[in-house]
């Protein structure tokens, strides 16, 4: 007796052949040669024999028998084939089934493989299909599926599995490094939308393979969150680029010389290369855990931005302990930490650009909140003078009062005049207060933070980040100073206000007049422009009639919206079905919308019980595609498409020149105590407090000056007074704590006499 999946070969297995079928009632089998398969010949139709006359054919041939084991897809369902990465696999399955199905049964194979043939429902599958217009095609999958054990999995192109595992990677570049990957797609409109590739990146080689090796290991041990990103930029300072002296009328810069685009490796290459050599271990070593749902799980897709008019509309302002020690700049034989200051941010919510800033050593508190506010609405070009950095007007260009103020419910916010005397004197005409605890709720300033921290701050000496025990506390190793400090986040604000791209909140005038994709182009575009709301859409009898001639197609439903051909839409129904947290929770999901050529404003979903609702564009996420055409909408993601690759290129150029500043900076702080020997006590310091509360109270004297100056009221005996008492106080280095309070402020004062 014979069995199917027996395999009988010879022992050069130059003959090997499988049976496939079992007929017992007519004491007849199919058999298929593997040899031909392996050879990458297509399936064909199985060889029929006899029980009897195939007993001989094994003797004659002197063939002995084992079991083979059918490929590993065969016996994976639909879902662990979709948790495989084969959704394409099944796609082409699905495919073939719709077509063939109708042969892929005992009955038809009985007959196809003992009777007289299946040629004439074939023949009925042309004239009923004008996809295959060859009976070979349906004679081609039917083999298949008998070959692979007469299951429908037998059609998944599993053959394809190891297609590029052969592929030639050369030792350096040359004639034969050739990049794999598509070519250059001009996009088709409406459902087949391709964005073009732009990049004119080289193949890679076995050299700068090497090279991403080498930068894992450096990146581990040096970088502790976004490790792919902080490679990305080790590689690229390390082999890609180099910093040359630059003369200038004001001396000697730094100039950053990038290598040309074919000479660098993508962003993709980079990745696909780095993911090879870092385990999930490295990544969990490297970054912090513990997530709470009711932060970062729940369902929030909708948007304070959706009801803002432009820029300055309402802005929101938060604080926060920065993650880094200052060092204590009045004592030149110790290395002394005065602590953590508080970081306060202002943030324009239309925009998301950063504002305002203020750091100081007290608080948090309504005198730094004050600060950071009248930083907002003041020029910021003296504001970076002030701790000696050089900007541009056009650097940092916001300036403005806003009308609306959003903060958490902390107590520094808590004086019950505050709102009142704003909207008397500056015309904010609201300021609100969130939940406690509920950081969320003014996520735009709450993100900033960890901006600021994961672009820079937790990369700096001193940093307090997920500390070892066996590591020195960072209070031992403090070496920015505070106005060094101040330059550094003062060149991080400028760089996250012009690189963070917010295409989202284009209309169509700032699509069509190209006001540009980062949040510093939306501040100054939409500054001075008047925002106006979209007509609402209303229903009318003749809305069914029309809705039953529209075409359907496939939309998927996503934590952030309903997105249809890259538009995003959304509808009060998909939150009460609660569509936005299953996708969150469960993966994205598809459903069946229906649309109109002539305008891409609206797209219909009919429920199970025939109610038909209306899914409106997200404005916060889509409202640059309001009121246009899907043509128009195509053309404008191709374009949007080209420009996101010209700017994320000058993104990296600028976080390299800023990396290089930032390092020239904290270069000059080690030089600053060079002299001074290194803490060698791994615990905290102490005095750390005493310190934290002298500078501070030199930084409320600083604000006090200023706020005197600005209105005036300096007298010039004080004046003449502090210029004596200059002259007669010289601060005590050795022993900082018994050198008099008033000695310190009177040496910021004279140390900010630079402010006037």
């Amino acid at each position: 007796m014979f069995s199917v999946n027996e395999v009988f070969s010879d022992i050069k297995q130059s003959i090997q052949v499988k049976v496939c079928h079992v007929a017992i009632d007519l004491a007849l089998i199919a058999v298929v040669d593997l040899v031909r398969l392996e050879e990458g010949k297509p399936c064909c139709k199985p060889k029929v024999y006899n029980f009897e006359k195939f007993a001989d054919y094994i003797k004659k041939n002197k063939l002995h028998r084992t079991v083979e084991m059918l490929p590993a897809w065969i016996n994976f369902d639909d879902e662990k084939l979709i948790k495989s990465g084969k959704e394409h696999w099944v796609a082409k399955r699905d495919k073939k089934l719709n077509i063939v199905g109708s042969l892929l049964n005992e009955d038809t194979v009985r007959e196809y493989l003992y009777g007289s043939g299946v040629g004439e429902k074939i023949g009925a599958l042309l004239i009923e299909n004008s996809i295959w217009k060859k009976s070979s095609n349906y004679y081609r999958q039917l083999n298949r599926y008998i070959t692979y054990g007469c299951t429908n999995n037998a059609l998944l192109p599993f053959d394809y599995q190891n297609c590029g595992s052969n592929y030639f990677i050369p030792e350096e570049r040359g004639v034969e490094n050739v990049k794999r990957g598509r070519k250059t797609i001009s996009p088709k409109l409406l459902g087949h939308l391709h964005q073009s590739v732009f990049s004119v990146a080289p193949g890679i080689t076995k050299k700068e393979i090497k090279k991403i090796k080498k930068t894992v290991t450096a990146v581990i041990s040096s970088a502790r969150k976004n490790i792919t990103a902080r490679a990305r930029l080790l590689y690229r300072r390390e082999n890609e680029c180099r910093f040359v002296d630059e003369a200038t009328p004001y001396g000697t810069n730094k100039k950053l010389k990038w290598d040309e685009e074919p000479d660098c490796l993508s962003d993709a290459q980079f990745r696909y290369h780095f993911q090879k050599f870092i385990t999930q271990e490295d990544k969990i070593r490297a970054a912090k855990g513990q997530i709470v749902f009711d932060k970062d799980h729940a369902d929030r897709s909708g948007s304070t931005w959706e009801f803002l008019i432009g820029p300055t509309h309402l802005y929101e302002i938060d604080a926060t302990v920065m993650d880094i020690h200052v060092r204590y700049p009045y004592s030149e034989n110790e290395r002394l930490s005065m602590g953590r200051p508080v970081l306060y941010v202002v943030v324009d919510v239309f925009s998301t650009c950063i504002v305002g800033i203020y750091i100081g050593f007290h608080g948090p508190d309504w005198v730094g909140a004050a600060e950071a506010l009248v930083n907002a609405f003041m020029d910021k070009v003296s504001f970076a003078a002030r701790y000696g950095l050089k900007i541009n007007k056009k650097d940092w260009p916001c300036h403005h009062l806003c009308y609306w103020i959003n903060s958490d419910n902390g107590g520094e916010y808590s004086l019950g005049n505050i709102s009142p005397l704003l909207k008397a004197n500056l015309g904010i005409q609201e300021w609100t207060k969130t939940r406690s605890y509920m950081g969320v709720a003014k996520a735009v300033a709450e993100r900033k933070f960890g901006v600021i921290n994961d672009s820079f701050l937790h990369y700096q000496p001193g940093a307090v980040y997920e500390v070892r025990r066996e590591e020195q506390d960072p209070s031992q190793n403090a070496v920015w100073d505070l106005e060094s400090l101040y330059q550094a986040i003062i060149l991080e604000v400028i760089y996250q206000n012009h690189t963070n791209l917010r295409e989202e909140h284009h209309d169509f005038k700032a699509a069509k007049k190209r006001a540009g994709l980062s949040a510093q182009s939306i501040f100054d575009f939409f500054i001075g422009e008047e925002m106006g709301g979209g007509n609402p859409t209303t229903e009318k009898d003749e809305g069914r009639i029309r809705l039953a001639c529209l075409p359907e197609n496939e939309a998927s439903v996503t934590a952030q919206g309903i997105k249809f051909q890259g538009v995003y839409y959304t509808s009060p129904y998909a939150k009460q079905q609660k569509w936005y947290f299953r996708a969150k929770q469960f993966g994205v999901f598809p459903i069946t919308v229906k649309w109109s050529r002539v305008s891409a404003d609206l797209i219909w979903y009919q429920t199970p019980e025939n109610e038909v609702i209306a899914l409106k564009i997200k404005p916060d996420k889509s409202r640059r595609f309001m009121r246009q055409t899907w043509e128009a909408v195509a053309i404008r993601q191709h374009e949007y498409a080209r420009e996101k690759h010209a700017a994320k290129r000058e993104k990296t150029r600028q976080e390299l020149i800023k990396e290089q500043q930032q390092r020239d900076l904290l270069d000059r702080n080690k030089e600053g105590i060079s002299g001074i020997p290194e803490n060698t006590v791994k615990s905290r310091q102490k005095g750390i407090q005493e310190r934290k509360d002298e500078q501070a109270i030199i930084d409320k004297a600083q604000i006090d000056k200023r706020n005197k100056q600005a209105i005036g009221q300096i007298e010039k005996t004080e004046a003449s007074e502090g210029d004596h008492e200059e002259m007669q106080t010289k601060p005590q280095t050795k022993k900082p704590k018994k050198r008099s309070l008033n000695s310190r402020l009177q040496r910021s004062k004279n140390n900010g006499k630079g402010d006037k």
